[in-house]
């Protein structure tokens, strides 16, 4: 009978250390966006000053990248993977939600895009800085391969991976 009471009450106790809430990591939703910048009209066949054909240079892109999570957990973003590649960030807090991006390609008529929804969760914007040399551990070059954003931060003195499948594609920036 004493057994019975004592396995008894060492499944109460396990149950209760498993549904306690102790995580491996905050739940974080990443949302991502890209847009790329339409250079405008450019002239056809320009030439160095050598006579050799002028390449044009890659669309550059814009990248819009938040992190959502519980006001209670404290993060530090300390790097980001664009589509494999690493850049440095820079964090902004946004204070209010939703956050909206308007584009303004049609005058007369802007369009808004959510980029957040609304939520009562912490959002943190991350600002790309510059692009870094980092040497990609075997967890990392499989989060990369498999995802077009990888962020790792820093929680509690550990280093941990949010990732983004896939960026959803805003309407390019139209320039003259």
């Amino acid at each position: 009978m004493a057994k019975l009471r004592m396995k008894k009450c060492l499944l109460f106790v396990s149950l209760i250390l498993m549904g306690s809430g102790v995580r491996s990591q905050p739940s974080i939703k990443v949302f991502g966006f890209e847009q790329e910048n339409s250079p405008g009209t450019v002239a056809a066949n320009l030439k160095d000053e050598n006579g050799n054909p002028i390449k044009k240079a890659a669309t550059p892109k814009n990248y819009f990248v938040y992190l959502s999570l519980k006001r209670e957990h404290n993060i530090i973003p300390q790097q980001i993977f664009i589509e494999g590649k690493a850049f440095s960030v820079a964090t902004n807090t946004i204070e209010s939600t939703p956050v909206l991006h308007v584009d303004n390609n049609i005058p007369g008529k802007p369009q808004q895009t959510i980029l957040v929804p609304k939520t009562s969760d912490r959002v943190i914007e991350l600002k790309i800085v510059d692009t870094i040399a980092v040497e990609k551990t075997s967890t990392l070059k499989k989060l990369t391969k498999k995802n077009d954003v990888v962020i790792s931060y820093a929680w509690k003195k550990k280093k941990y991976f949010a990732v983004l499948k896939k960026l959803k594609k805003l309407e390019p920036v139209l320039k003259e």
